[in-house]
């Protein structure tokens, strides 16, 4: 992973955050890794505390997992799991609750885009909101690395953005997921950075701004 936060130059008037997945049924359920749902939540929090009330954007992402079984279930995972023909149990109405909406709620950038797939962009409004505000850098974030994340900044590059992924602001089911796709997979097609290193970027651009 290349560690430089040299070229993280934001216009933080053409720059969103986006936070993927961070739904209380989902980080709170089950073990991540290799960074713990606590770890998870501090690091969001962080990237949306520097961006609220500037000029980028906070967008919250949440799944309608209620669809996700519309969707084809023929692939090797589904049909080799004991559990797949088990009607599944009802949805808490806690399970959707997002993790960073209570310190969000006052801050006048905040946007939620609801998805009932993997990719943020895939069947949502995510591409023409970010266009009609001249957004073409975006900072990605959330669970799960391999899904959620991976599938939204795909899309992303293909749309034509600039993407940078918080790497310690992600993690997986497996650590070894979440290892290949940080360090194989995303650098083909965005900058992969730690939180700290974006958060000094931003930190040097409102420095920058003010003078």
């Amino acid at each position: 992973m290349n560690t430089s936060a040299n070229d993280l130059i934001f216009d933080l008037s053409k720059t969103a955050f986006l936070a993927i997945d961070l739904q209380k049924g989902i980080v709170e359920n089950g073990t991540l890794l290799p960074y713990d749902n606590q770890t998870i939540l501090k690091k969001n929090q962080q990237l949306a505390a520097a961006l609220t009330n500037t000029a980028a954007m906070n967008i919250l992402v949440n799944v309608d997992i209620e669809t996700f079984r519309y969707l084809s279930k023929k692939n090797d995972v589904t049909q080799n799991s004991t559990s797949s023909s088990t009607p599944s149990a009802a949805i808490p109405k806690e399970f959707t609750d997002l993790l960073l909406a209570p310190a969000l709620e006052e801050a006048a950038n905040t946007l939620t885009i609801t998805k009932h797939n993997p990719s943020a962009f895939f069947g949502t409004s995510l591409d023409l909101q970010l266009r009609r505000r001249g957004i073409d850098t975006l900072i990605l974030s959330g669970v799960a690395t391999s899904n959620g994340v991976y599938a939204t900044a795909l899309d992303a590059f293909q749309y034509g953005y600039h993407v940078i992924v918080a790497e310690d602001a992600c993690s997986d089911r497996e650590e070894e997921i979440h290892r290949l796709f940080v360090e194989k997979i995303f650098p083909r097609t965005t900058r992969v950075r730690s939180t700290k290193e974006i958060l000094s970027a931003i930190k040097n651009t409102k420095d920058r701004e003010q003078q």
